[in-house]
């Protein structure tokens, strides 16, 4: 099995490939090649070609929320590829925006057009289903901890007027191999405790391999500040640490600051999970 970054905010040093504020991940298993969030734009399809890898002969295709960042190559992606299905939450076809006082509004959901354009594609779902033998798509997501403090940015739009976002539009995605599971996330808007909470209810007593993902503590992406403070990120690294866990690869919306105090706290365990990184199992 291999897990590849390929694209995030950004890119190992020296490296040729391209980055930007989004995420999109290759994954292969047992002959299953699945694509996890399209970046931003689509330019991640340059990094894609640049890897010798093919979005042609894609299998599955998982947006795992309803944020551009995430699902805003999905029309480059189309283009490539004309017949892997592609999974989302039925409420990530929402409006969603990003808000800051009174002043700043920007619509950061995914293009309505494109959507629809491609209905006989797209696959909308409300609960925990296995898509493929091992692989998972997990809606239903426990909340024991609360969200991450940078989520107080983001709204979706109710009626005339904006509301706070409940991420109801998030998924996670869990591998299951023989050895234990694998746990995907996009930018863990739920709160990354809550997700691995979850799965280890769903798959009790097993070895949790690797989490992967953007752990959202990055409070305004203009600013490049923290949304917790660095305590509760020192708390969040060692309940990480808590859990059986053998590796956490995390990166986009955790931040870079974010990352230092949990990399304090998680040493060997955690790392940065750059544009082109790639992990095998």
């Amino acid at each position: 099995m291999k897990i590849i970054c390929l694209i995030e905010n950004n890119i190992v040093k020296n490296s040729d490939m391209v980055c930007e504020h989004g995420l999109a991940i290759y994954i292969e298993k047992n002959g299953l090649n699945i694509l996890f969030d399209t970046g931003a734009t689509g330019i991640f399809v340059k990094n894609v070609d640049k890897m010798n890898l093919s979005l042609e002969n894609l299998d599955l295709v998982v947006i795992s929320h309803g944020h551009y960042d995430h699902g805003g190559g999905l029309e480059s992606l189309l283009k490539l590829n004309k017949t892997a299905p592609i999974y989302l939450r039925k409420s990530a076809n929402e409006d969603y925006f990003l808000k800051y006082l009174v002043f700043f509004k920007k619509y950061i959901g995914l293009n309505k057009m494109i959507l629809s354009d491609n209905s006989h594609r797209i696959h909308f779902i409300d609960k925990n289903i296995q898509i493929k033998p091992g692989i998972h798509l997990i809606t239903n997501i426990k909340n024991k901890y609360p969200l991450p403090g940078g989520s107080k940015y983001l709204y979706k739009k109710k009626g005339n007027e904006l509301k706070k976002d409940d991420f109801s539009h998030e998924l996670m995605v869990v591998i299951e191999e023989k050895d234990g599971i694998i746990i995907i996330s996009g930018c863990s808007h739920n709160g990354i405790l809550n997700m691995v909470e979850t799965a280890m209810d769903l798959f009790p007593g097993k070895n949790i391999k690797a989490v992967f993902g953007g752990f959202h503590l990055i409070g305004s992406p203009l600013l490049k500040n923290m949304g917790e403070s660095k305590d509760a990120v020192h708390e969040i690294g060692k309940k990480l640490m808590e859990y059986p866990i053998e590796k956490v690869y995390t990166c986009h919306c955790t931040g870079k600051k974010a990352y230092n105090i949990l990399k304090e706290v998680m040493g060997d365990k955690l790392e940065y999970f750059n544009t082109s990184a790639t992990v095998t199992f």
